[in-house]
C-alpha cells in the first residue's frame, strides 16, 4: 500500500519525528511507527498505574520465550529492550538505568548467566539497576542456591505461564510500598510481624535486627518472622536467630518462625535450634501460640 505526502506528514506529526516528506525513506517511517506506538503503550501504562518511564531489559537466547514475553508485557504498557547474550546485555546496562532485569540462566550456560547475574548485583549497588529475577527450566538446588547467594530478587521455574510469573511478581513489586528488606506491621500492641523479603547479606540482617531492637524497646516484645519469601537460606546466617531469640527472651518475649523453607529447616536442626525456636505454619498460628 503506498502512502501521500498528506498521509506521510501526519505520520510524523504524530510521532514527533523530524524527517522531511521529500528526503524520507522506509526507515524513516519504520521509526515513526514505532515512535507511535511507544506513545500508545505509554498512555495505557497510565491507565494501568505503571510508571511513565519504565525499562525493563531481558536476556534470553531463545527467539520465542523473547516473543511470548514481549507480547505480554505491550499489553501492559511495557517496551521492553532486548538482548541475546550476555555481552549484548552489558552494551544495554551501558546505556541507561533498568529497573526490572530479567536473565535467563543458561546463555547458552549457567556460567554466562552467573557471570551476568553477578555484573547486575554490582551495578545495583551503584544504583544503575534495581530489581534482577532470574527464569530457567533448571531444578538443580545448587545452581538455583548460586542465583540467590549473590542477590537476584526472584527465581522463577520455566514452565508454561513462567511469563505471567514474572509479570506479577513485577507489578507487586511495583505496587508494594515497602518490599525491599522487609515489611512489618503491628499485629497487637505487643506482637509485630516482620514478612521477611531479603536474607541474603549482612546488610540485610543489619537492618532487620536493628528495627527488631526498636520494637523491642517501644513494648513489641514479641516478634514472628514470616519467611515464605526466603527460598534459599545460607547456613552462615544461622545465629541470627540465636540473637534475635535472645534479644526476645530478654524482653520476656517470644520470638517465632513462620513459613520457613527446607534449607532453613536444616540450617536450624544442625544448629540444635529447631527444637528451641518456635516453627509455625502460619502467622495466625503462630499469634494463637503466644496468645495461649
Amino acid at each position: 500500500m503506498e502512502i501521500n505526502n498528506e498521509q506521510l506528514t501526519k505520520l510524523f506529526d504524530l510521532s514527533g519525528i523530524d524527517v522531511s516528506i521529500e528526503n524520507a525513506v522506509s526507515d524513516d517511517i519504520t521509526k515513526a511507527l514505532i515512535s507511535i506506538e511507544r506513545k500508545i503503550l505509554s498512555f495505557t501504562s497510565e491507565q494501568t498505574g505503571l510508571p511513565a518511564e519504565f525499562n525493563i531489559l531481558i536476556v534470553d537466547d531463545l527467539e520465542l520465550s523473547i516473543y511470548q514475553f514481549n507480547q505480554l508485557l505491550k499489553k501492559v504498557g511495557i517496551v521492553p529492550t532486548v538482548a541475546r547474550n550476555k555481552l549484548e546485555a552489558l552494551a544495554e546496562l551501558k546505556k541507561k538505568k533498568f529497573d526490572f532485569i530479567v536473565v535467563d540462566l543458561f546463555l547458552p550456560d549457567a556460567e554466562d548467566g552467573l557471570e551476568l547475574i553477578d555484573e547486575c548485583i554490582k551495578l545495583r549497588e551503584a544504583k544503575k539497576t534495581n530489581k534482577i529475577i532470574v527464569m530457567s527450566g533448571t531444578d538443580d538446588k545448587n545452581l538455583i542456591e548460586k542465583c540467590y547467594k549473590l542477590g537476584i530478587d526472584e527465581f522463577v521455574p520455566k514452565s508454561s505461564n513462567w511469563h505471567d510469573q514474572i509479570l506479577k511478581f513485577i507489578t507487586s513489586s511495583l505496587t508494594t510500598k515497602d518490599n525491599e528488606d522487609f515489611f512489618k506491621y503491628l499485629i497487637n500492641e505487643n506482637i509485630c510481624c516482620y514478612t521477611v523479603n531479603k536474607f541474603n547479606s549482612k546488610r540485610h540482617i543489619d537492618n532487620l535486627i536493628k528495627d527488631v531492637n526498636t520494637s523491642l524497646y517501644t513494648g513489641c516484645v514479641n516478634i514472628i518472622f514470616n519467611m515464605e519469601n526466603i527460598k534459599i537460606f545460607d547456613d552462615e546466617y544461622t545465629a541470627t536467630f540465636t540473637e534475635l531469640y535472645k534479644m526476645c527472651k530478654e524482653k520476656k518475649g517470644q520470638f517465632i518462625l513462620v513459613k520457613i523453607s527446607d534449607s532453613l529447616k536444616l540450617a536450624l536442626a544442625d544448629a540444635f535450634l529447631d527444637n528451641l525456636i518456635p516453627i509455625c505454619s502460619s502467622v495466625d498460628v503462630a499469634v494463637g501460640k503466644i496468645s495461649d
